[in-house]
């Protein structure tokens, strides 16, 4: 059996496919092994916008965050863009 090779640029290939079960996979997987900042990234939008996994914030703003503080300037910006949504749609 064929293993596949595990790069982000195949993970990024598979999200922009809109083949959300194998990207999200893949990012799963770089998460773990890398810590890689970009794939954490990416795994939040999974999470954001429930592709290939159940929908959940929560898990996508602890993903961002992690990422965030590895310096992912996407994700530094899709937190405030939830803290300000947030923070607009509660304000008296």
């Amino acid at each position: 059996m064929e293993t596949e090779n595990i790069t982000l640029e195949n993970a990024i290939e598979a999200f922009e496919a809109d083949d959300f079960d194998r990207s999200f996979r893949l990012f799963e997987t770089l998460v773990r092994r890398d810590k890689d900042p970009e794939a954490m990234y990416f795994l939040g939008r999974h999470y954001i916008d429930g592709l290939g996994v159940e929908a959940s914030e929560e898990k996508a703003m602890d993903i961002w965050k992690r990422s965030s503080k590895r310096g992912n300037l996407y994700a530094q910006y899709a937190i405030l863009e939830i803290v300000q949504t947030t923070t607009a749609c509660c304000k008296g």
